[in-house]
């Protein structure tokens, strides 16, 4: 049984000087045989697209141009944004550091690194924050350059799912690729 409903939805723009995108499920046939089931979000001139996580649920939050990725008991969620931020350029580190600061308001820097992605290096920024004793969330921010803007992911979960939660994000971010498209995607009517 699948567990993420099909998502066709066009997005509103929420503020100036965002583009338009629109999210919807697909699925590519695999050269070991089989299906995988991706989402793809185009944005602008961008085809942007990642699998799914198995076991996970994806929702479009409007107001933001991001989609939610929740593992079914809800300890882990990723977070795919689309900015026009620095369109084709990495930003410093500093700017990336605020950044997952400013998403994560009483967290504290951990690590600044980068990783793999399907498409091109990221830069990620970990922290921590402490919601009680004994109780910390911690979250990694990737940021990836694209031509039109930045794709930032987060990944965030307890402590204690960190490192089982890791290992599902950097294989998202492994499937994640970016395609330019000729005609840039319309806001709906």
């Amino acid at each position: 049984m699948k567990l993420v409903c099909l998502i066709f939805l066009s997005l509103s723009l929420a503020a100036a000087g965002q583009i338009p995108f629109r999210a919807f499920d697909s699925y590519e046939d695999l050269i070991e045989g089989g299906t995988a089931h991706t989402l793809v979000v185009d944005a602008g001139h961008q085809h942007l697209v990642t699998r799914l996580p198995r076991g996970y649920a994806a929702s479009v939050a409007n107001e933001t141009q991001s989609v939610v990725f929740k593992e079914a008991t809800g300890s882990i969620a990723i977070t795919m944004r689309v900015t026009t931020n620095s369109p084709g350029v990495m930003p410093d580190e500093d700017t990336l550091r605020s950044n997952a600061l400013a998403a994560n308001p009483g967290a504290a820097v951990l690590q600044v690194s980068s990783c793999a992605t399907g498409y091109r290096p990221a830069r990620f920024v970990d922290t921590a924050r402490s919601l009680a004793p004994g109780r910390n969330i911690r979250t990694r921010h990737a940021f990836v350059a694209c031509p039109e803007g930045i794709v930032e992911f987060m990944f965030s979960s307890k402590d204690q799912d960190f490192d089982k939660g890791r290992v599902v994000f950097n294989l998202f971010l492994s499937s994640f690729r970016v395609e330019m498209i000729k005609e840039p995607v319309k806001p709906p009517q």
